[in-house]
């Protein structure tokens, strides 16, 4: 079984070989672990194109360095710490007036090479990265409280800059929707540590027939969508299902793992988020692959259902990591 018949086997629930492997890793543990960390990826190769290579660190990212950095939307972030993604201090949209003026960058603009070309079609799943974010821009764009207050007030002026958003969204992926991906990856966080951001309903009413939209544009390509959303999202979970996701990315240390899997397991893909809160970072080796083991007797089984994933930050011990990917190896056989 190639690595892409076993990423659509998962998908699918019709019985991959072993639980496909993603990795997740980002530039400050590129700069701690180096070389160990690029041989522990050859150990446990990804199934996803793209991720055969090496990975990039600080130096590499301009994004995740030290500093500030304007991105095309016009948002200025700050980043204090480098190796990971800072915050946006500056927002355009701080002044609701300056809305009606406002011109998000060119759908456009972006080189994504030839469209009929991919590494090793046969050989990888690839993931597109077209689908962005939806409220995550807009609260850069405005400001994270201030949106939440305009939300709470039932301010028109959410509907339009959502729209805007929404709209440049859709734009982009009809530009990457010609190009030979088997799915299209989108994220949004929306939860905090124990709740959602706001109030599932207004969250029914405001975000999910965007999702669904985004979503059918997704299928209607012949093509699969994979949804990454952080913090306290179990109530809107059987949403995102219903509009659609093929993948969900839930982050599992904000809530409790049998919970998502009464939710989730054997109605939709998952793509694991090992606990990197506290146990890859601050765990022992043993009770990381005790956890991955759990995760896999919930979501995995023989029948497919789960893409094994653990994001490897500047703070997990190299040693966490490798117990990580040899669990699933080891537990997925």
């Amino acid at each position: 079984m190639t690595s892409r018949e076993r990423v659509k086997c998962a998908i699918a629930f019709s019985g991959p070989d072993r639980v496909p492997i993603l990795h997740g890793v980002l530039p400050g543990a590129v700069d701690r672990h180096g070389e160990r960390l690029r041989a522990l990826f050859e150990r446990y190769p990804s199934d996803f194109a793209g991720q055969s290579g090496r990975y990039r660190s600080t130096e590499e990212s301009p994004h995740h360095q030290q500093g500030l950095d304007r991105d095309e939307w016009g948002c200025t972030w700050v980043n204090v710490i480098g190796g990971v993604e800072g915050q946006v201090r500056v927002h355009p949209l701080a002044d609701w007036g300056a809305l009606k003026d406002y011109r998000p960058p060119d759908p456009c603009a972006g080189h994504w090479g030839d469209p009929e070309a991919r590494p090793e079609p046969d050989r990888y799943w690839l993931m597109g990265g077209g689908g962005g974010r939806l409220f995550e821009r807009m609260h850069f764009l405005r400001g994270y409280q201030a949106l939440l207050c305009d939300i709470a007030e039932g301010r028109p002026e959410v509907v339009a800059l959502r729209d805007v958003v929404l709209d440049h969204t859709l734009r982009r992926l009809e530009q990457q929707l010609v190009y030979q991906a088997d799915g299209i990856s989108f994220m949004d966080d929306w939860g905090c540590q124990d709740r959602l951001m706001i109030c599932p309903e207004v969250w029914r009413d405001l975000f999910k027939p965007a999702y669904k939209r985004i979503a059918d544009v997704v299928h209607a390509a012949g093509k699969q969508f994979y949804f990454h959303t952080d913090g306290y999202t179990l109530e809107i979970l059987p949403d995102l299902i219903e509009i659609g996701a093929d993948v969900i990315n839930p982050q599992f240390s904000c809530m409790d793992l049998e919970g998502v899997a009464e939710v989730c397991a054997g109605r939709v893909c998952i793509s694991s988020d090992i606990d990197r809160q506290h146990l890859l970072p601050r765990g022992t080796p043993k009770e990381v692959r005790a956890h991955v083991r759990k995760v896999v007797e919930l979501f995995g089984g023989a029948r497919g259902g789960l893409i094994g994933r653990a994001e490897i930050g500047p703070d997990v011990p190299i040693e966490n990591a490798e117990a990580a990917f040899a669990a699933f190896a080891e537990y997925s056989a």
